[in-house]
């Protein structure tokens, strides 16, 4: 399982501040979604739109400076420096995987 980060200082950080409490909503609800979907900070348009004033509120967070504009919707900004990337979780899943793999092979040669 994969979570998304967010410092605990931003309640007073200039840039949210900057944003405002419903763009910093937008921006903690997509940091879910790009972990969840592992797109390494890849906003799509569709999803920015689906929220009431999606738009403007992405306009908020690229003015503010925590997005980027990208061309098929919005970009994290410094993602690989604050989250895990899509190589990084998958690579941890793996080892999950083969660590519980090898477990279960120890455990039916003892039976």
């Amino acid at each position: 399982m994969a979570w998304f980060n967010a410092d605990d200082k931003m309640h007073s950080h200039p840039k949210s501040r900057a944003a405002g409490l419903e763009a910093i909503g937008l921006w903690t609800l997509a940091g879910t979604y790009c972990t969840d979907y592992l797109t390494d900070g890849a906003v799509p348009e569709w999803f920015v739109e689906s929220w009431p004033k999606g738009k403007q509120l992405a306009g908020k967070l690229v003015t503010a400076g925590l997005w980027d504009v990208a061309d098929d919707g919005w970009q994290f900004r410094s993602w690989p420096e604050y989250q895990r990337t899509r190589a990084q979780v998958l690579a941890e899943k793996k080892k999950a995987a083969d660590r519980k793999k090898k477990w279960q092979e120890e455990q039916a040669r003892k039976a």
